[in-house]
């Protein structure tokens, strides 16, 4: 399957927030942010997938501030609400859910943990969340 998207001048979320223009946004502009993420997840569930790996890197802005999610490499159809990862997949340590890290139990409630974890990306303009903690911890 080949998913095809259209050029976003802006590049990833993350390196965005990180740029000039980026670091210059008002707070009502990060919020419309989340916003549109929050509607394109909303879009996904109800299609019954779950992305696995929603964090900042993997959303793409265009010229004229429009959000769309991409990367969908860990995205999967959910059956009984639940999916079971295969052992030894690797996930994004400090976006992931404690039960998918303790159990490899994904939900869609495991990408709203990540929701949660891509708005702190986004308040602070492109900081690693946990900033101080190692992946283990």
């Amino acid at each position: 399957i080949y998913i095809i998207t259209e050029f976003m001048a802006n590049g990833s979320l993350l390196d965005f927030l990180k740029s000039e223009d980026g670091c210059n946004l008002q707070l009502p502009k990060l919020i419309d942010f989340s916003a549109q993420i929050a509607e394109g997840m909303a879009y996904i569930e109800k299609k019954n997938y779950i992305h696995r790996d929603l964090r900042a890197a993997n959303v793409l802005v265009s010229e004229s501030l429009l959000c769309k999610i991409a990367d969908f490499g860990l995205a999967r159809a959910i059956e009984d609400d639940e999916y079971s990862a295969r052992e030894g997949t690797k996930f994004p340590i400090k976006w992931t859910a404690p039960e998918a890290i303790n159990y490899g139990s994904f939900t869609i409630k495991s990408d709203m943990w990540s929701f949660g974890v891509l708005i702190y990306e986004i308040i602070t303009y492109g900081k690693i969340p946990y900033p101080g903690m190692t992946k283990g911890e």
